[in-house]
C-alpha cells in the first residue's frame, strides 16, 4: 500500500510573481518620518483555498503602519498573538504596528459555491498600497485532498510510501499545475523525512535571486507544521539553521517558484557549518549534473533521519521541531535520447549520499572538501540504510532487472558524474 499525495494547484498574485516587488504606492513620497517611499505588500497564496487557512503576509514599511481588512472573513493577527493565545489571535479586520512584525492573514471558510473578493490595504505615513485578495467557492474545482497514490503517479523520483506509517506526501505545484517537490510529512517531528524532485535547466531557471520568502505552506494547517518566519530559536542543544532540503537555488525561474522552497515543510534544523560548506557543495554538484549537456532530467531525492534523534529547536510559535540525526541525497540520471553515455543501463545512471548529522558537525569535519569518489555510495547501499526503496517508479520504466543493475551500480564506475 502507498499513502496518497495530497496536491494543491498554487498560483501566485502576478504582480508579486512577476516582479518580486508590488508597484509603487500612492502618497507624496516625502522623506519626512514615517513617509514610506514604497510600500510592497503581497500574499504568496492566491486565490485562497476555500478552508479556513492561514499564512503570512509579506509587507515592507520603514515606520509606523496600519493594516486593514475590507471583509470579516478576512482577518489579521500578529504571529506572537497566535502564539500567545492573546486576545486578537482569533484575528480583526484593523492591526497597527511599527517596523517589522509578522503579520498573519487568517481567511474563514467559504460555504458559498462562487467566490468571494476582498483587499487588505497598508497604510504608512503618507502612502498606501492596497491588495486584493480572491478566496475560492466550493464549486472552484480546487484540489484540497486525495489523489493518485505514488506508483499511480508515476514520478520516478518518488520513494516507496507507507499506509500505516502516520506520514503523508503532498505534492506542491506551479501555477500551470506541473510539480515542483513531493514531500513526506512527519506530524511527530515537524520535518519531512524526504523531499523528492525534479531538476534540470529549465526548472532551475536563472531569472530570480534567493527571496527569502519564508511562508507557511497551504497544503497544511500552520499549526501541524514549522513556522519558520522568523529562524529557530535555541532548543536543548543550542542553534541551529534553516535548512532546505530542495535548495532554494535549484528553482529561480520566478519568484513564485522560488517562494516555494521557504515553506517549512522544506526545512530542517541543520547545523550551519555542515549546511553552508559540504552540503552546499553537494547540492551545487547535483546542479551541474543536472545541466550537462547529455542530461534530460535528474531525480533527486533529498532527505533526513530522525531515529534515535535527542536534540530539538524551537520555532515562532514555540513548537518543537526535531533535529535530524542523518541526511542523505540520492540522484537518478536519465540521459537525452541522442546520448549513449549510458546505453548499457537503459539511458540511466544513479548515485546516493549519506552524512551522519553530529559526526559532519564536529570541528574540522564540515570543512572538508568534498570528495565524490570517497563520499558516493551505490542506491541500492543507501537503500538498505534507510529501510525503504527509492525511485519506487524505475522498475515499471526500465523493468525490475535494470532498475536493480542501475541502483546498485558503484557510482565510481560511472562517466556521468
Amino acid at each position: 500500500m502507498f499513502a496518497k499525495i495530497h496536491s494543491y494547484i498554487l498560483a501566485v498574485l502576478l504582480t508579486a510573481a512577476l516582479a518580486g516587488v508590488a508597484a509603487s504606492c500612492s502618497g507624496s513620497g516625502s522623506d519626512e518620518p514615517g513617509n514610506t517611499t514604497e510600500l510592497r505588500l503581497r500574499l504568496l497564496t492566491s486565490p485562497l483555498p476555500v478552508d479556513t487557512y492561514k499564512q503570512m503576509l509579506s509587507f515592507d514599511a520603514d515606520a509606523s503602519w496600519t493594516i486593514t481588512s475590507s471583509a470579516d472573513w478576512l482577518l489579521l493577527s500578529k504571529a506572537t498573538s497566535l502564539s500567545s493565545g492573546s486576545e486578537d489571535a482569533a484575528g480583526m479586520q484593523t492591526l497597527s504596528g511599527e517596523g517589522s512584525e509578522a503579520v498573519v492573514v487568517i481567511s474563514l471558510a467559504n460555504a458559498d459555491e462562487n467566490s468571494r473578493n476582498a483587499t487588505i490595504t497598508l497604510k504608512s505615513g503618507k502612502n498606501s498600497k492596497v491588495l486584493e485578495v480572491t478566496q475560492n467557492g466550493t464549486k472552484s474545482g480546487e484540489v484540497t485532498t486525495g489523489g493518485s497514490s505514488s506508483l499511480a503517479a508515476g514520478w520516478l523520483e518518488l520513494p516507496q510510501t507507507s499506509a500505516t506509517d502516520g506520514l503523508d506526501a503532498y505534492t506542491v505545484r506551479f501555477s500551470d499545475n506541473s510539480r515542483s517537490y513531493t514531500f513526506y510529512w512527519d506530524y511527530s517531528t515537524l520535518v519531512s523525512n524526504w523531499v523528492a524532485y525534479p531538476l534540470n535547466n529549465s526548472l532551475i531557471g536563472q531569472s530570480m535571486s534567493r527571496t527569502n520568502a519564508w511562508a507557511f505552506c497551504p497544503l497544511l494547517p500552520a499549526n501541524k507544521q514549522q513556522d519558520v518566519s522568523r529562524g529557530y530559536r535555541d532548543g536543548n542543544h543550542g542553534w541551529y539553521a534553516r535548512g532546505h532540503q530542495l535548495p532554494s537555488a535549484d528553482r529561480l525561474g520566478t519568484f513564485a517558484r522560488n517562494a516555494q522552497t521557504f515553506y517549512g515543510v522544506n526545512m530542517t534544523p541543520q547545523n550551519n557549518d555542515f549546511n553552508g560548506a559540504l552540503w552546499a557543495s553537494l547540492e551545487g554538484k547535483v546542479r551541474s549534473w543536472a545541466t550537462k549537456t547529455y542530461t534530460d532530467t535528474l531525480y533527486v531525492v533529498t532527505g533526513c533521519v530522525t531515529t534515535g534523534a535527542k536534540y530539538y529547536v524551537l520555532d515562532a510559535a514555540s513548537k518543537k521541531i526535531t533535529v535530524p540525526t542523518a541526511y542523505f541525497k540520492a540522484v537518478l540520471l536519465h540521459e537525452k535520447s541522442n546520448s549513449s553515455r549510458f546505453s548499457d543501463y537503459g539511458g540511466y545512471a544513479a548515485c546516493a549520499f549519506w552524512f551522519d548529522h553530529e559526526e559532519y558537525s564536529a570541528a574540522g569535519k564540515y570543512n572538508a572538501s568534498f570528495n565524490f569518489d570517497n563520499m558516493a555510495i551505490s542506491v541500492k547501499d543507501l537503500e538498505a540504510k534507510l529501510g525503504y526503496k527509492l525511485f519506487v517508479n524505475l522498475d515499471k520504466k526500465a523493468g525490475t532487472e535494470m532498475a536493480d543493475k542501475i541502483k546498485a551500480r558503484a557510482p565510481k564506475e560511472s562517466q556521468g558524474w
